[in-house]
Order: C-alpha cells, then sequence, then structure tokens
C-alpha cells in the first residue's frame, strides 16, 4: 500500500485545512496542555511500540496506532484531553 502523507489527510477535511492554514492556532494548539497529556499518555499507552505505530500507519497499517488511541480514549485524562484537542481545533 502506498504511503499516506498525513500532513496531506489532514488538509483534506475542511477542519484540519484550516487548522494547517493557522499557523499561529497550530502552534497554539500544539503547545497547549492538553497536547502535552495527550503526548504524556500516547507515551504510556505506547511505549516504545507508539513510533513504529505511526510509521505502519503512515503507510496505510493503522491497526497498532488505532490500539494505543483508543487506549488512550480510554483513560478519563485522555478523553478529557481529547475533547479539548477536538473543541480547539474545531474553531
Amino acid at each position: 500500500m502506498p504511503k499516506q502523507d498525513p500532513v496531506e489527510a489532514l488538509g483534506r477535511d475542511p477542519r484540519g485545512a484550516a487548522l494547517l492554514g493557522d499557523r499561529a492556532a497550530l502552534a497554539a494548539l500544539l503547545q497547549s496542555e492538553e497536547a502535552r497529556t495527550l503526548a504524556q499518555l500516547l507515551q504510556q499507552a505506547g511505549g516504545d511500540r507508539l513510533r513504529q505505530a505511526a510509521q505502519d500507519a503512515a503507510g496505510g497499517d493503522g491497526a497498532a496506532l488505532s490500539a494505543i488511541i483508543e487506549k488512550v480514549r480510554s483513560d478519563p485524562r485522555g478523553a478529557r484531553a481529547m475533547g479539548a484537542i477536538d473543541r480547539k481545533a474545531g474553531k
């Protein structure tokens, strides 16, 4: 399966395209407390497998990354962080 560019995929979504077009909003979102919490929880849930799962997902196989994300989503802190990021990205 051909390798997919995650930024290109994000750009095809109207909300993602708007976020990519607003560098200040994107920088603020990436530096937010919610993004730091999410990154920490993803690392805890995926450990050493996280990088490989992300590479596999970019190549078209998202199963391992989906499992890690689902584990984070089941954590109350993860669910709150994901919800906050989604709300901020939707502005």
